[in-house]
């Protein structure tokens, strides 16, 4: 049996939700979905929210956090998140049982997986990406990211399987309909990865054990699956980075399960 599993029940501005296990634990990474979506959607994979350990918050946007009080109510599933997050206006609403606060850079435990915080930098208060090992396995998820740093970029190093944003296409960002505002926010340092940036990254973080990477995040207007796909794999290949499955996350369907 596979050391580590994972699937992307969803990926986008409406919503954003990661379902990782082993054989004996199952944790989400965000719940940006409401409970009726996220259940019909680990279903779609067979699992189930009566099996979920906890949900670990990347950052309090609602297109992560959506599902999380009515998920902690319903289910009674602990939710794991800074301390900033957990008292922040958006989740302090939602009056959660079972808080565990968790810091940057400490590993923590659900079950046997072994996991680990780390800052990213993006336009919410304390965001995270999680690189998460066990039984000689690791994974790694980094969304919302307005830019690579060496930290980040270490954290993603040695992966078997990584979820790496790849939000947009700088020339349909810059030519598209979104208001300057917002494409400056998106084009700036707490902002969104583009393609070009996402595939460099990638060329430097692939090694010999990296079997399968998700480009998360697309946006739905200053991206396609197809430029993006095209992008990073070009990229890839110019600098003879070869035999790693590269496949778009989609917002309204669940990715395949990856089995480590």
């Amino acid at each position: 049996m596979a050391g580590l599993s994972y699937c992307t029940l969803g990926s986008g501005s409406r919503g954003n939700s990661y379902a990782i296990w082993d054989s004996e634990d199952l944790f989400l990474v965000d719940a940006g979905f409401s409970g009726k979506e996220l259940k019909k959607r680990m279903g779609q994979v067979g699992l189930s929210p009566d099996d979920i350990k906890a949900i670990i918050i990347t950052h309090d946007h609602s297109d992560h956090v959506k599902g999380v009080g009515v998920m902690n109510r319903r289910y009674n599933i602990p939710i794991y998140a800074t301390p900033t997050v957990l008292k922040g206006k958006v989740l302090k609403k939602e009056k959660l049982k079972g808080q565990v606060e968790i810091q940057p850079g400490k590993k923590f435990k659900i079950g046997r997986l072994e996991i680990k915080g780390f800052e990213v930098p993006h336009d919410a208060p304390q965001t995270l990406g999680y690189r998460i090992q066990n039984n000689g396995r690791c994974m790694a998820i980094a969304t919302d990211t307005g830019h690579m740093t060496p930290q980040i970029q270490k954290m993603l190093e040695g992966c078997d399987g990584l979820v790496l944003e790849s939000n947009h296409d700088i020339e349909m960002l810059k030519n598209g309909p979104y208001p300057a505002f917002l494409k400056k926010r998106i084009l700036g340092d707490k902002g969104h990865l583009p393609n070009v940036e996402s595939g460099e990254v990638l060329v430097k973080v692939i090694g010999p054990d990296t079997q399968h990477i998700t480009l998360a995040h697309l946006s739905e207007e200053n991206n396609t699956p197809e430029v993006a796909l095209e992008t990073v794999k070009t990229i890839l290949s110019s600098n003879k980075v070869n035999g790693v499955v590269v496949i778009p996350a989609s917002q309204d369907e669940v990715g395949e399960v990856v089995e480590l």
